[in-house]
């Protein structure tokens, strides 16, 4: 069952106030995508990333999976360990994420391996998140989903739920593909769990979209998604984090980090309500 934590019940209270006061079209969103919008379990199960289905799915060269595994293996472990030095997993990170990019490249990464996630691996989002597009949607209110996972699956998620409407910009490490449908690299440089504040917001029509949208609300389950918001222009930001394993040892670590904290895999209900609150 899902539990809320405040870090400053005051200090919330206040942001909340303030960017009531100037209205809901000051404000706009940035969320993260895989284990936010989406569950991160199911029936007590990890639910597997963008990458794992790829991984699992015997789609690629016949050594794919082992290497792909080995690099799982090697990098993981660093990825989450945040007792190590910042900038020693930064670089792990990066040397993980072009390493891999080079192996789908190698292994025949195609098209067609989308098309089939897709169809075949359903995504679990979190419950709300109809009623959190569709409000955002109708109230014209700009939606930045920031990922470390593979924006063609994204927008093809979306796509198929009717949900990519024109107020949703996405930032992920997207394919590009040839004329034979084979991928040739991602179409910026890559983007992984921890270097989320140096990528920077490239697309003209969204940047001018939130010009003068300096109010903001932040998703996201890691600690590495609070560097969302580091290329922006801000004024005011909740910061609201799902934690949704290691309760226990990571709980008072995110409530010094986020506004609000929603546990267990919990609902979007607590944001959907926010919204409710600031649009009266």
């Amino acid at each position: 069952m899902e539990k809320i934590y405040f870090h400053n019940k005051k200090s919330l209270d206040n942001k909340i106030a303030k960017i009531k006061k100037q209205g809901i079209n000051k404000l706009h969103i940035i969320s993260d995508f895989d284990k936010t919008l989406t569950k991160a379990t199911r029936n007590g199960k990890k639910i597997p990333s963008g990458i794992a289905l790829i991984r699992q799915g015997d789609y690629l060269s016949s050594d794919y999976p082992k290497k792909a595994f080995a690099l799982f293996d090697k990098y993981h472990p660093i990825e989450i360990d945040e007792n190590l030095d910042y900038q020693y997993r930064y670089k792990m990170m990066q040397k993980w994420w072009q390493e891999h990019e080079k192996l789908l490249i190698e292994s025949k990464m195609h098209k067609s391996v989308i098309e089939d996630i897709i169809e075949k691996k359903p995504k679990l989002f979190r419950d709300g998140v109809d009623d959190f597009f569709n409000f955002l949607y109708e109230k014209g209110i700009p939606l930045l989903i920031f990922s470390a996972g593979i924006g063609n699956l994204i927008k093809s998620y979306l796509k198929k739920r009717n949900e990519l409407t024109n107020n949703i910009h996405i930032i992920a490490n997207t394919f590009v593909f040839n004329s034979q449908g084979y991928a040739t690299g991602y179409e910026n440089e890559v983007i992984h769990t921890l270097n989320k504040s140096e990528t920077k917001i490239k697309n003209q029509n969204y940047n001018k979209m939130i010009s003068e949208r300096n109010n903001v609300i932040l998703l996201g389950d890691s600690l590495g998604d609070l560097g969302m918001v580091n290329d922006l222009d801000t004024n005011c930001i909740i910061k609201i984090g799902f934690l949704n394993k290691d309760v226990e040892s990571k709980l008072e670590l995110y409530k010094s980090k986020f506004d609000v904290v929603i546990t267990d895999d919990g609902s979007m209900n607590y944001v959907n309500q926010l919204l409710q609150d600031l649009s009266k």
